[in-house]
């Protein structure tokens, strides 16, 4: 057969394809620090002042007080904010440091499992679990957080749409693209003696608070619409937030636990604004909140404005931060609530 023949494949004999060496130096070098920032512990590199170092305080500078809580508190800075631990504690009976609030803020339910599970063997033994709800947590759009990225299960990753499925598989793929960003601050405070120290304090009531803030004018309507565009930004209700929920739960009823489910009222001219602008979203997302309650088999109690609790508007500090005053009265609510439906007495 002609070598020039069209179907003469010996024209390929000794072709040997050739990867470019800068390639490869270059993926050496990424796969490098992938190995690196995988061996590093992200103690070293979270900010204390974050999200993940509200979890380390709760850690170490919280939890290591209470002996055998049997109320936990978990959810976002709203409950937080909401339940005083020592003021329940007498209304309820209970002993000292019976009730411990591990509310963080614009905290995930990922990061109220992840905190419960890394504290299982002190955590697992409370009678009461109750988790604060808030209107985004359903939704994949507001921002998941670092720790979410980091340790999402590739299972869950791979559920999410579009853009927010890409990014959350190349952070599976690649740590360092979070660890790289923490880096630069994190040897600034080793090195720098910058302090990143995290803006909480616990006090005498065993409630974890940031220090006093003024409370915004009740009708600052600049500043609500603002955080409520926050909150519904892009917002979709996932099964994979739903599940994080269901995976709670599982996990206190295999303990002995009972797990609550709660939606704190916001003040209510912020709640006007989201019935007025959010209307459907909220709507999606009371839906799915119920839904998901009566498959679990799990309490839920929404609350959507502040009367239904016995407050009103100047017991909040902002759009649904209750004040030290609106603090003392829902506690007193809450605690007339277990008694009513009993839930710290054994079946």
């Amino acid at each position: 057969m002609s070598r020039s023949f069209i179907l003469n494949f010996e024209s390929f004999e000794g072709f040997t394809p050739r990867i470019p060496a800068t390639l490869l130096c270059v993926a050496a070098v990424i796969l490098g620090f992938e190995f690196v920032s995988r061996l590093t512990p992200e103690e070293y590199l979270v900010p204390g002042n974050s999200r993940q170092g509200e979890i380390a305080f709760m850690k170490h500078d919280v939890l290591s007080r209470f002996e055998a809580p049997q109320i936990i508190l978990l959810g976002s800075s709203r409950i937080r904010r909401a339940v005083v631990p020592k003021l329940l504690d007498e209304k309820l009976d209970l002993p000292r440091n019976s009730t411990v609030n591990l509310g963080l803020a614009s905290g995930r339910i990922f990061e109220a499992l992840f905190l419960y599970e890394a504290n299982r063997e002190k955590l697992g033994a409370a009678k009461l679990v109750v988790l604060n709800i808030d209107e985004w947590q359903l939704s994949s759009g507001w921002h998941l957080g670092s720790l979410y990225e980091m340790h999402a299960p590739w299972r869950e990753r791979l559920e999410f749409s579009g853009n927010l499925r890409s990014r959350l598989v190349l952070d599976g793929l690649f740590t360092l693209r979070h660890k790289l960003r923490l880096l630069p601050s994190a040897l600034s405070h080793r090195f720098g003696h910058k302090s990143d120290r995290l803006q909480l304090s616990i006090d005498a009531n065993n409630q974890v608070l940031p220090p006093l803030r003024k409370s915004r004018e009740i009708d600052d309507m600049a500043r609500y619409i603002t955080e409520m565009d926050a909150f519904y930004s892009n917002f979709e209700i996932s099964p994979v937030m739903q599940n994080h929920i269901e995976q709670l739960s599982i996990q206190i009823a295999a303990a002995g636990g009972k797990l609550v489910l709660m939606q704190l009222p916001n003040r209510a001219m912020y709640q006007k604004e989201v019935d007025r602008f959010k209307k459907d979203e909220y709507t999606q997302h009371i839906k799915a909140l119920t839904e998901l309650a009566n498959r679990l088999g799990l309490p839920l109690f929404i609350y959507n404005q502040p009367s239904e609790c016995g407050l009103n508007d100047a017991n909040f500090e902002d759009y649904g931060h209750m004040n030290p005053a609106g603090a003392q009265i829902f506690t007193r609510f809450l605690a007339e609530l277990i008694r009513k439906e009993k839930w710290l007495q054994k079946p």
